[in-house]
């Protein structure tokens, strides 16, 4: 009994972490890993808003269709085919370099900030994941009951690693938040941290990831994990530095497109809107701001 409890016991230190498995149970200790971040951050559109509302489930993809293929290619196959994410960065200042990447176009770019304590209560008492088809993105009806031999659904930290992107003859290390770790080498290709460990390119994303892990997915290809009303009322959307519009009126507009314009639905009055700190301040034209066809439109 002694020897399974040292097991569990989650490591306090990163640098003194020597083993994949206490790794893994740190990156996995949610509580420890969020205590500094009021709220946790996902950068999208205001159209995946509006259908992750409307459709009452946030949607967990799986790993082939991520932006970051270096991590999908050193990662074990097979555990691959077995793992759902979304991601969120758990750092509250405002990244422009997430905005590029996850919130195009901009002009339509958006980002969901949640309590990381509602966020943890909601994950850790979800009791059902639903199958969704990605051929619409919509509920197959098939539901899968959480049983932790079966399929699990945690929240877990990422680690950098530079070991891939080390263009100097430098150490190898391992970084989590300012902290480093030189005990577990070449950590990108161990198949047990598969779903854990990124390049040290994506560090300043900052990840925290929902995470799905299934014993045998069976050929699932998305799930989702059903929405609470504790999570939507407390939704902050932040429109992007380059959003066009007013987004309290282009989220109404969106949802009476999305599901009628005769549709009783309406935002909870709790949930807030803000504007980004970089709002009229990026000299950036986008494509779109740059066409003569559009600004001829607009003028009519």
């Amino acid at each position: 009994m002694e020897n399974t409890k040292k097991k569990q016991t989650i490591p306090s230190a990163f640098s003194g972490i020597n083993t994949t498995s206490e790794l893994r149970l740190y990156l996995d200790d949610s509580i420890n890993r969020l205590k500094s971040s009021k709220y946790i951050h996902h950068y999208t559109t205001l159209e995946n808003v509006v259908k992750m509302i409307c459709g009452g489930s946030w949607h967990l993809g799986d790993a082939a269709k991520m932006n970051d293929k270096l991590e999908y290619e050193n990662g074990d196959e097979q555990r691959w085919n077995n793992l759902f994410f979304s991601c969120f960065m758990c750092e509250d200042k405002e990244s422009i370099g997430m905005w590029s990447m996850y919130a195009q176009p901009w002009e339509k770019g958006v980002k969901i900030s949640l309590p990381s304590k509602a966020v943890r209560d909601w994950i850790y008492s979800a009791k059902e994941l639903w199958e969704i088809s990605v051929k619409d993105y919509t509920p197959t009806g098939r539901t899968i009951p959480l049983d932790n031999d079966i399929v699990s659904l945690r929240l877990s930290a990422v680690a950098y690693s530079n070991a891939d992107s080390m263009q100097e003859i430098t150490e190898e290390k391992l970084m989590w938040s300012n902290q480093t770790n030189r005990n577990i080498h070449n950590a990108v290709r161990i198949p047990e941290l598969t779903g854990y460990v990124k390049d040290m390119a994506w560090a300043y994303e900052k990840e925290i990831r929902v995470k799905a892990e299934f014993h045998d997915a069976g050929g699932i290809q998305r799930v989702a994990v059903p929405l609470i009303n504790e999570i939507v009322s407390q939704m902050i959307i932040t429109a992007s530095p380059l959003f066009e519009g007013d987004l309290q009126r282009e989220l109404e507009k969106s949802v009476a497109n999305h599901m009628g314009a005769n549709n009783p639905y309406s935002f909870p009055n709790s949930m807030k809107i803000d504007h980004s700190i970089f709002t009229h301040r990026l000299n950036i034209k986008t494509i779109c701001q740059n066409c003569q066809i559009k600004a001829n439109y607009l003028k009519k």
